[in-house]
């Protein structure tokens, strides 16, 4: 599903210059959950960013389900993210929209893509992270975990070929944290998915293949 050779990301500034990743390899199978752990600064959601379309690579290479996104153009990287890949984001105000309901929420990625049985289609996946009965709950109506559940959710709303979570466990607690990875780690066998968790807690990354 992924491959990186040699991958360089360089920022640069009119004063400074940092290396955020340099040659970096990396090979995630198909259907494979993998867990990336590494410290504040590491250059972890760097990799992610590049692998979700998010920013370009100074240098290397990077194949994602048989496309070459440095071949790509903005239009490409539009289609590439729309099709490919879904965001589970640690901070819920990237993952979701405060003033719609937890369903709505779901249905969004639908309503852009031009998807048919979007209610249906929501309901199924409210269901799937045990959160139907919360459908028509707005944001400030649910917890910290029950969120994220919605966000992912709304992930797989567009059934994407791989899933790219940051951090989706780090502000919340333990128990809540493993039933999170669990949903995740049950949807990528079920939906034959590619799942990339970006996490600092080490007490949960046993639950990943590798």
């Amino acid at each position: 599903m992924i491959q990186c050779e040699n991958l360089v990301k360089i920022y640069k500034t009119d004063e400074i210059e940092v290396v955020a990743l340099q040659g970096l390899d990396l090979t995630v199978d198909d259907g494979e959950m993998m867990a990336i752990i590494g410290n504040s600064g590491s250059g972890k959601s760097t990799l992610l960013n590049m692998i979700g379309g998010l920013d370009r690579p100074s240098a290397g290479a990077l194949e994602v389900a048989g496309q070459d996104l440095l071949k790509f153009d903005e239009q490409r990287y539009m289609k590439y993210k729309r099709e490919t890949v879904g965001f589970v984001w640690q901070n819920n105000a990237r993952n979701l929209v405060p003033y719609l309901t937890a369903q709505q929420n779901v249905e969004l990625p639908m309503l852009l893509s031009g998807g048919k049985e979007r209610g249906a289609r929501a309901r199924d996946l409210l269901d799937l992270v045990g959160l139907t009965h919360r459908r028509g709950n707005r944001l400030n109506q649910l917890s910290g975990g029950e969120q994220q559940r919605i966000a992912i959710a709304r992930a797989l709303a567009k059934n994407p070929k791989l899933l790219l979570c940051d951090e989706p466990t780090g502000a919340l607690d333990y128990v809540t944290g493993k039933s999170i990875l669990k949903l995740l780690q049950d949807t990528c066998r079920q939906q034959g998915m590619t799942v990339v968790v970006i996490t600092h807690n080490t007490a949960l990354t046993p639950m990943a293949d590798r």
